[in-house]
Parts: C-alpha cells; sequence; structure tokens
C-alpha cells in the first residue's frame, strides 16, 4: 500500500506540508485520497486489504483490554469488511452488531451471521444506527478537526443518553512519545490532511459533540483506546 504511486507522490511533496500544514496529497491528487481511491479501484483493493490487514493484527490488544460483553448492540462505524466487529461479537455472545460504511464497501460482503448486519451509508450524509456502543476505529484520524467534529457529532445525535463512543487509533501521549504514532502523524499530514491526537485533544472534539468522561484505555499494542459517554439531548 505505502508502494501505490499515490503515496509515494505525496511522501515527495512532504515539504509542502510542512510549509503549509496541508495535505502533501493535493499535489498529486487535487480532490483528495478518498476521491482518488474511488477512481482507482485496483488500488483501492490493495488500500482495503492493508487496512484488513492491519484491523486483524491489532484486534487481540483491543479485545483484551475492553469489555464489550456489556452493550446490547454495537455499531462499528466505517468499520470495513467488519473483522473488528466480528471479533467483538465472538466475545459479546448476546450483543447485535451493525456494520456502517460506504455502499461500494457494504456491497462486497456476505455478512453471513444471525447477530450482525450490514447499513450502507456515508456518515458525513446519511444517519447512524442507534446503538448502546460505537467503534470508530482509525476513522477520527483521518480527518482534520473539523470533519472529525462532524463525525462525532453525527455519532452523538444517532445515540442516546449513556452510549459511549470508542475511538481506537495511536492517541500520543506527551509524556511518553512512542514513534509508532508520531510517524503515523506525518503519514496522515501527507495523505489525508488528518492528524494523531492526544487524549486531551480527543477529550476537545468529544466535549464539543456531547460526550463527557472521556477515559483513555491502553492495550497490550500501539493503539489505544478512548472511551466517552453520551451526555444529555444532543443538539
Amino acid at each position: 500500500m505505502m508502494g501505490l504511486p499515490v503515496f509515494r507522490a505525496s511522501f515527495d511533496q512532504l515539504e509542502h506540508s510542512v510549509r503549509t500544514g496541508s495535505p502533501a496529497i493535493e499535489l498529486a491528487a487535487a480532490d483528495g485520497i478518498w476521491p482518488y481511491l474511488m477512481g482507482h479501484p485496483d488500488e483501492a483493493k490493495i488500500f482495503g486489504h492493508a487496512m484488513t490487514g492491519k484491523a486483524a493484527a491489532d484486534t487481540a490488544a483491543v479485545l483484551g483490554a475492553y469489555d464489550f460483553g456489556r452493550f446490547d448492540t454495537i455499531s462499528d462505524i466505517g468499520g470495513g469488511r467488519g473483522h473488528l466487529l466480528r471479533a467483538v461479537l465472538d466475545m459479546a455472545p448476546s450483543a447485535e452488531g451493525i456494520l456502517f460504511d460506504l455502499p461500494d464497501v457494504i456491497q462486497t460482503l456476505d455478512v453471513g451471521r444471525d447477530r450482525l448486519t450490514a447499513r450502507a451509508g456515508a456518515f458525513f450524509v446519511d444517519p447512524l444506527p442507534t446503538a448502546d456502543a460505537y467503534i470508530l476505529m482509525e476513522v477520527i484520524h483521518d480527518w482534520p478537526d473539523a470533519e472529525a467534529a462532524a463525525i462525532l457529532t453525527a455519532v452523538r445525535r444517532a445515540a442516546s443518553p449513556g452510549a459511549r463512543v470508542l475511538i481506537i487509533e495511536n492517541v500520543l501521549d506527551d509524556m511518553s512519545p512512542d514513534p509508532r504514532g508520531h510517524t503515523l502523524d506525518i503519514i496522515m499530514l501527507a495523505c489525508t490532511g488528518g492528524r494523531e491526537r492526544t487524549g486531551t485533544q480527543l477529550d476537545g472534539l468529544l466535549k464539543a459533540a456531547g460526550f463527557r468522561d472521556s477515559t483513555v484505555i491502553n492495550t497490550g499494542g500501539p493503539l489505544r483506546i478512548v472511551e466517552a459517554v453520551a451526555a444529555g439531548r444532543a443538539d
């Protein structure tokens, strides 16, 4: 995936990001990474396989760090092919799962189990499912603050008070820097305009979207979980 022409061209233009704060990919693909991948299905397939492989590698650490069994309904927002959600449901045998992703992802899936349903849509446009817990695994870091806030607001709009949102990504720790997270931060800047964030930065986005009591939970791997609770009535 990292050797795809669009990514290599973005890294070649990293100086543009350093000087302007804008993603270098705008010099390689003017409309950004997501429209580019939609227009290049062969490269999108490689990207999809890479994301699936990375998610599978991180799943065990996430499952070992968090109790998903207390929820009746769990929705994975932008969950790709559903590998994480399937594993979560195996650990929470009484829960129902809703996988939410773009139509071109959902239409390729064979859900194949009674407790998992798939729903197609775009989180900037379409209403999200109602659930007791929302998983956002390496979704928020794809976007600048304004878009990240819009995604969290969409989750809050769908969530009842007391529902949980779980942001799972390389949450930066200023007290003990991890080069994996900071390297990914540079990659996100160059390729998406997104960023890795500290727990404090994510807490600010969550509070603005209508969540409270955010907590950072360590896992046995590079990813960390930020859990927050839906506050009162959403605006």
